[in-house]
C-alpha cells in the first residue's frame, strides 16, 4: 500500500468515513500473511490494504459490513479447509485469528489517538500501540487502546492496564499477552516506521529504484548534483529531492537505522566519496552499483585510507539479488528485492491466543 496503514485510518475518519480495520494476531500453518499483516474495509465495501487475499479476505470484506451496522469487534478464527484451498485455488492452509474493530468519526477520541500516530509516524518517532482483544467493545468505547511513545509519553487508556510493563525495546515487532485473568488478551505492536532510502545518483537505473521502491513501502530521498537529472518530472515518486555536491550532503541528512543507502551514481571518484560518508552512519543497509572489480579498487583505496575489512564487510556490492539482471529495469527489481529482504523482520512472533 505504501503509506502507513494508520496514516489511512486517521485519513478516512477525518473526512467522515466508517471503517473496520483488521488486522492478524494469530496464525499456525502456511497462511497466506504474516501475524501483523492488517487490512481496512471502508463502509462502502472497499479493501485497503491485505492480510492475503483469497477465500479469506472475501469473508472478513463481508464480515466487516456487518460489523458496522453491529457497532462492535469481533475476533474471528479462521479455519483454511481442505474444500477452502481446493475451491479458492490456495495453496496455504492453517488458522488464523484476526482482530476486526470498526472505526467511527463519531468517536472523536480514537481520531486524536491515530492522529498523534501519524504525527510520530511523520516524525519518523518510534511507538507502541497496544489494543484490548476482546468480542464485543463497542465502536464508541474510548478505553480499548493506548499509544506509548518511545519519549515516554503516554495517550489513551485501557482500565486495568500498566504501560510500564512494556518493553519499549523488545526485538519482536508484535507481541500477544494475556490481560486480565486472562479473559482479555493485549495486542502489541511496534509501529513500523517508513523506511528511507537515500538514493545518490540520479540515472536511468535510480528512476527505476525509485519507482518501485515507493510501490513497495519505502519513503525516497534522491541526490545528486545535476538538476538535469535530479527533477521531479524524472522522479515523481520522491519525497524529497537535493540537488547539490555528495560530498557536502551528509551534513544535512538524517541517517538512522531505519535508512537504506544506494550509491549508483555516474562514476567510481563519486561512488567512493558517498562511500567513505555512509560507512560513517548507522543506517542499516548501505548499496553500491558496479562490477566487483570496480568495487575492488575502490575498496582498496579506502583500506589505504584507514577503513578496515569490517567496516567494508557491511556493505552490499555488487549491489542487488543475483538474479542475472542487465537492463535498468531489471536492475532496479534486483536492487528493490535485496532491500525487501533486508527489511523484513525476523520471524519470532508470539502466538498466544488458542
Amino acid at each position: 500500500m505504501g503509506k502507513n496503514i494508520y496514516i489511512k485510518v486517521y485519513e478516512l475518519l477525518s473526512s467522515g468515513q466508517k471503517i473496520v480495520l483488521a488486522k492478524t494476531i494469530r496464525r499456525s500453518g502456511s497462511t497466506p500473511r504474516d501475524v501483523g499483516s492488517m487490512c481496512i474495509i471502508t463502509q462502502e465495501g472497499e479493501l485497503i490494504g491485505t492480510i492475503g487475499g483469497g477465500i479469506l479476505e472475501y469473508r472478513v470484506q463481508k464480515r466487516a459490513v456487518e460489523l458496522l451496522k453491529q457497532e462492535e469487534t469481533l475476533v474471528y478464527r479462521f479455519h483454511l479447509t481442505d474444500e477452502d484451498l481446493a475451491g479458492a485455488g490456495m495453496i496455504c492452509g492453517g488458522d488464523v485469528d484476526l482482530y476486526l474493530e470498526p472505526f467511527f468519526p463519531e468517536n472523536t477520541g480514537t481520531i486524536s489517538l491515530f492522529k498523534i500516530i501519524k504525527e510520530y509516524i511523520a516524525g519518523n518517532k518510534p511507538g507502541i500501540l497496544v489494543t484490548r482483544i476482546e468480542d464485543g467493545i463497542s465502536a464508541m468505547d474510548t478505553g480499548a487502546r493506548m499509544f506509548i511513545g518511545k519519549d515516554g509519553k503516554t495517550f489513551g487508556t485501557i482500565p486495568g492496564f500498566d504501560p510500564k510493563g512494556i518493553n519499549l525495546d523488545k526485538g519482536v515487532p508484535y507481541d500477544l499477552i494475556a490481560f486480565n485473568d486472562k479473559k482479555e488478551a493485549l495486542f502489541v505492536e511496534r509501529i513500523a516506521l517508513e523506511p528511507r532510502i537515500f538514493l545518490f545518483g540520479a540515472g536511468h537505473v535510480s528512476m527505476f529504484v525509485a519507482q518501485l521502491a515507493k510501490m513497495v513501502g519505502f519513503a525516497i530521498t534522491v541526490i545528486d548534483d545535476r538538476p538535469k537529472f535530479a527533477n521531479s518530472q524524472r522522479f515523481p515518486d520522491a519525497d524529497e529531492i537535493l540537488i547539490t555536491d555528495f560530498k557536502q550532503v551528509f551534513e544535512q541528512l538524517e541517517i538512522s537505522p531505519n535508512s537504506y543507502i544506494l550509491i549508483i551514481t555516474r562514476g567510481h571518484l563519486h561512488d567512493k566519496v558517498v562511500l567513505q560518508h555512509a560507512l560513517g552512519t548507522s543506517a542499516s543497509y548501505i548499496g553500491m552499483i558496479g562490477s566487483t572489480k570496480k568495487r575492488n579498487t575502490i575498496y582498496k583505496a579506502l583500506m589505504d585510507e584507514g577503513f578496515s575489512n569490517d567496516d567494508l564487510e557491511k556493505v552490499y556490492s555488487p549491489i542487488g539479488l543475483g538474479i542475472n539482471a542487465e537492463t535498468p529495469e531489471e536492475i532496479a527489481v534486483s536492487i528493490v528485492g535485496e532491500l525487501i529482504k533486508k527489511r523484513a523482520p525476523e520471524k519470532k512472533k508470539k502466538n498466544l491466543i488458542s
